[in-house]
């Protein structure tokens, strides 16, 4: 992943559709556009001056200077790729390789606080930090309503989050699904609940093994991606299977729980 792909990731909830489409072009035309002047960039895209500049604002970025900067060094780093690139079909192997690893990483696992807590909890919040989170955000919603229950899909805006932190209620459960889990302005939202609101249990869901979300988190749960083979894009394939995991568990939890009970 590129730095300025990282930015995207990382501030993509401070972004507007029209920003997200604007920096999706810059990204994948990315030669074309690092030689282009601030009014020719606009002029391309159909959009104001003061709009990109904004956008670059948004990303963290001290104005488009700095962005055809990155941009030039993205650009540099694919050439010295493709020069360099030896095309090698190993996304099989890795799939598999790393699909044994979520296995076992998973067995090692004592749910049962956060299947009790996630039993108890009266309400439960999902919230993501970028559109690929967005739409597993969605599915884990789906996956929990199959066995009873509802959630409360929160769209990725920091906003939503302080709302949050203001009407939660104690015991309730919120799940941040994060690709890196070290966005600053959502850790420094959370470190503001555990000061004025330590009602919530965090559940939290990322790549990286060792970051600020999961260390600030009740539940932490790790999926792996898988880099497809000629491209600098993954697969999240896993986090999906990962989820489908916690879901099977669950259920055979409530099981064992029912049956214990009946007796």
């Amino acid at each position: 992943m590129s730095k300025l792909e990282y930015l995207v990731y990382q501030n993509s909830g401070k972004l507007n559709d029209s920003e997200i489409r604007v920096i999706q072009f810059i990204i994948n035309n990315a030669k074309a556009c690092k030689g282009l002047s601030l009014t020719e960039l606009a002029r391309k895209l159909y959009v104001s001056r003061s709009a990109i500049f904004r956008l670059c604002k948004h990303l963290g970025l001290s104005g488009y200077g700095e962005l055809k900067f990155i941009l030039n060094e993205m650009v540099q780093e694919q050439e010295q790729s493709e020069k360099n690139k030896v095309l090698t079909n190993n996304f099989s192997s890795d799939l598999i390789k790393e699909t044994e690893n979520l296995v076992k990483n998973f067995q090692s696992l004592n749910l049962d606080p956060f299947f009790t807590d996630l039993s108890k909890a009266e309400h439960k919040y999902i919230y993501s930090t970028g559109w690929i989170q967005q739409m597993l955000s969605d599915y884990l919603s789906h996956e929990l309503l199959l066995f009873g229950i509802s959630s409360i899909v929160l769209p990725a805006a920091v906003s939503e989050l302080e709302m949050v932190g203001k009407i939660a209620e104690k015991g309730d459960m919120l799940f941040i699904i994060s690709y890196t889990g070290d966005n600053k302005e959502i850790n420094d939202e959370l470190g503001k609940f555990e000061m004025v609101n330590n009602k919530l249990r965090y559940v939290s869901f990322t790549d990286l093994k060792q970051n600020k979300l999961a260390s600030l988190s009740d539940y932490n749960f790790y999926y792996p991606t898988v880099k497809f083979s000629s491209s600098n894009d993954v697969s999240f394939i896993l986090a999906y299977t990962l989820v489908d995991f916690i879901i099977n568990k669950f259920d055979i939890w409530q099981k064992e729980k029912s049956d214990k009970n009946g007796k």
